[in-house]
């Protein structure tokens, strides 16, 4: 158990937490609106495969589907939606 859970976003609406949950899982809840040059340790992790970023890619589209299948997916799946990437000709998606 333990670890922390970084919110590093501003939400369009007030988050809700369970403080039992946080508490109980012995969890750090730490909120950031920038980030402090972690960049090359990320860099890092993601190259030596210790950090797997496929889990976090929940869709691809072209630059075409921006609004109707990048924001609008965001904004009303958020809780299934984490990160899309947007490709400018649609290729190799």
């Amino acid at each position: 158990m333990g670890g922390t859970v970084v919110i590093v976003a501003i939400w369009g609406k007030p988050a809700s937490v369970d403080m039992a949950k946080l508490v109980i899982k012995e969890a750090n809840l730490l909120g950031t609106i920038a980030y402090n040059n972690t960049h090359p340790k990320t860099i890092d992790l993601v190259a030596t495969g210790k950090i797997k970023l496929n889990q976090f890619i929940t869709g691809k589209i072209g630059l075409d589907d921006l609004i109707d299948k990048g924001f609008d997916t965001l904004i009303h799946h958020n809780e299934t939606a984490v990160k899309i990437l947007v490709s400018p000709t649609g290729k190799g998606l």
